[in-house]
């Protein structure tokens, strides 16, 4: 395995670390004084308990052993692969740290976030049973076999399940079934959304990105929450995969969202947003209820906006009659996930 030492965060890495930073800062005061999630005590170890596929991308993974069938946090079944080993030649930087967790970006353009317990699995999420304490910005992050170490903390990996899941068969949806599951409009879209549903009937999703894209504020803005909805649900038809990924790398946004994007474009999102799809799918109203709501309680708007435009789509979306059958590659196997606690709103999706 190669390795590669970088001592310094590179300049094209400086404005990224600043506005992970910044927009870490605006969640809310770090705790003060020796709070475990204000510090870290040198060689504070944790464990990893779910991996998205983008972040095993990130840190290079090697080789897949394919599993069988484990249920999810929300009682999806998915097929599982475990990572026998990893290229130690990634290297990367703390961008940001939030109450829950912390951004690294790296190697390749690599964004990822790692997270504590209340999170949900994701493409782009490490989370860890614990985190026993955080590392500061620009701390150095780096892989030593199946060891994350960034600052003072080292996260163990190995035993992680990869997170990649399979989108239901049966693509659209009975409109009815989604009546009592949708949030209202959020206000940063109100004035682009019946221009947005228009574009999305019509299958013109380059429309609907040019509607949607970058509106609203956060670090993930509620219009790209909206069309990684969109785009989720879009791409369970496997032959518009090329399209919709080349379409998320033109989104203008910031690059954590335009990541999230990218992963939605290849059928990617958090557990709760797939659980939605399940429940619309098997036409089980009360489950899509359940669903919707733990969906809708994620963050401050991202998880309300993201519900929104799963239901546009998968209600009015014109899917094509085929499918191409799923490529064996990086993919989930959802841990027997500790679901997030009730009343739980994490940071990052």
């Amino acid at each position: 395995m190669r390795t590669v030492a970088r001592s310094l965060v590179p300049a094209s890495e400086r404005a990224v670390v600043a506005s992970h930073a910044a927009a870490a800062a605006s969640m809310g005061p770090r705790p003060a004084g020796r709070d475990r999630r204000s510090w870290t005590e040198p060689g504070a170890a944790a464990t990893a308990v779910s991996m998205g596929a983008g972040v095993a991308e990130a840190l290079g993974a090697l080789d897949l052993e394919l599993a069988g069938r484990v249920e999810g946090g929300l009682g999806r079944g998915f097929t599982g692969r475990v990572v026998d080993g990893y290229d130690s030649g990634f290297t990367g930087w703390v961008a940001g740290v939030f109450r829950t967790g912390f951004y690294v970006t790296g190697d390749r353009g690599a964004i990822f976030a790692v997270l504590d317990p209340s999170a949900w699995p994701g493409p782009l999420h490490l989370v860890a049973a614990s985190l026993p304490g955080l590392p500061v910005a620009g701390d150095r992050v780096a892989i030593t076999g199946t060891t994350l170490t960034a600052g003072g903390l080292k996260i163990d990996f190995g035993g992680a399940r990869l997170w990649d899941p399979d989108l239901p068969d049966g693509l659209g949806f009975d409109p009815a079934v989604w009546a009592d599951a949708v949030p209202p409009v959020d206000p940063d879209l109100a004035g682009v959304w019946d221009e947005t549903a228009a574009a999305v009937r019509s299958g013109d999703l380059a429309s609907a990105c040019r509607r949607l894209e970058g509106r609203g504020g956060g670090l993930t803005p509620a219009g790209d929450d909206a069309l990684a909805g969109i785009m989720l649900v879009a791409a369970a038809d496997r032959s518009r995969h090329p399209d919709l990924r080349r379409l998320a790398r033109q989104v203008r946004t910031s690059d954590l969202s335009r990541a999230f994007l990218e992963w939605a474009a290849r059928g990617s999102s958090i557990e709760p947003a797939h659980a939605v799809l399940e429940a619309a799918a098997s036409a089980d109203r009360a489950g899509l209820a359940r669903a919707a709501e733990t969906l809708a309680g994620i963050g401050a708007s991202s998880g309300r906006a993201l519900l929104a435009g799963l239901a546009l789509a998968a209600s009015t979306f014109p899917f094509r009659p085929t499918r191409l059958p799923r490529p064996l590659s990086l993919a989930h196997s959802a841990l027997p996930h500790h679901p997030a606690p009730a009343g739980s709103s994490p940071a990052c999706w």
